[in-house]
């Protein structure tokens, strides 16, 4: 009987640490993803793959619709405005939850005294006080170093 309940507690116990291994803790700073380069040193024209992290979107209810790839850019100097990477459409069923964008890193006119990041903007819906669907956005950002400029 004593082994028994040994048994039973056991598998509660398994169980329990089951779901909360399944659960990640997400903080608020990674609730539109959390963004990785296969490389972060890239020159103009050279390719590269930014995968973002959307588990944490996910469960924290930012779930993307789409996503859009920047390259900015902080200078002394005017270096104008963002630089569009590209646009995906998020597959719900990706197991993680993440995107991925390959892409060789457009070449353009690059500041060498600029610092440039990586920046993912997150258009996800949710319902407004009438229950109709609104598109927001928020996005993250991780520094890139381009180089041979």
């Amino acid at each position: 009987m004593l082994f028994h309940r040994f048994l039973i507690s056991a598998a509660a116990l398994a169980g329990l640490s089951t779901s909360l291994a399944a659960s990640v803790p997400c903080s608020e700073a990674a609730r539109f993803g959390i963004l990785r380069l296969s490389q972060t040193e890239v020159a103009p024209g050279e390719s590269f793959t930014i995968t973002t992290d959307l588990t944490c979107s996910v469960q924290l209810g930012y779930t993307p619709t789409y996503l859009e790839y920047f390259i900015d850019g902080v200078s002394t100097s005017n270096i104008g405005g963002p630089i569009f990477l590209g646009r995906t459409t998020y597959d719900a069923s990706t197991t993680p939850p993440q995107d991925q964008l390959s892409l060789s890193l457009p070449v353009w006119y690059y500041d060498p005294n600029a610092t440039y990041s990586v920046r993912v903007d997150d258009y996800f819906a949710q319902d407004g006080p009438t229950g109709e669907s609104v598109i927001r956005v928020g996005g993250v950002s991780t520094p890139i170093h381009i180089i041979g400029i």
